[in-house]
């Protein structure tokens, strides 16, 4: 009974310092944290070197919000070998003629018109870039890229 007593009792003792520690151990969560800060420091700059670009398949405008009420003009720009071809509504001309045109077409519409571009997808971007450039020297002020729809499913 005595020895019962003594535990009953919680006194100091012997007895007291038996029972459970109710502190964390946070060792292992350190060390967890400190692998995932190094996995993420090594990967962050690997991520932003790495990033592949593709062409949108969705035009950003819906069809009928059109940026300009101008005439609206198609410069189609297809890949024919290693080279540009430029079509100024389905006709073949050279770059010359191409600016030639914009600078008539910007001077006749005050402006106005508007520039629909329908690029081949395997076109380098300097292709597209002396164009954007031609259209701003020009006075070409809307430009608008055309996309094939996005696929359902």
């Amino acid at each position: 009974e005595h020895s019962f007593m003594s535990m009953s009792t919680g006194g100091g003792g012997a007895d007291s310092h038996s029972l459970p520690k109710a502190d964390i151990n946070t060792t292992p969560l350190v060390d967890v944290m400190l692998v995932l800060l190094i996995i993420f420091m090594i990967t962050a700059p690997l991520m932003q070197n790495k990033i592949q670009v593709t062409l949108p398949t969705a035009s950003s405008q819906p069809e009928g919000q059109e940026a300009s009420d101008g005439p609206k003009v198609t410069l189609s720009i297809v890949k024919n070998g290693s080279q540009a071809q430029y079509f100024w509504d389905d006709q073949l001309v050279t770059m010359e003629t191409l600016t030639a045109r914009m600078q008539g077409e910007a001077k006749r519409t005050n402006n106005k018109i508007q520039l629909r571009i329908r690029a081949d997808r395997s076109l380098k971007y300097e292709d597209i870039s002396i164009v954007l450039k031609t259209a701003k020297d020009t006075g070409v002020q809307h430009v608008a890229f055309v996309s094939a729809p996005e696929p359902k499913g």
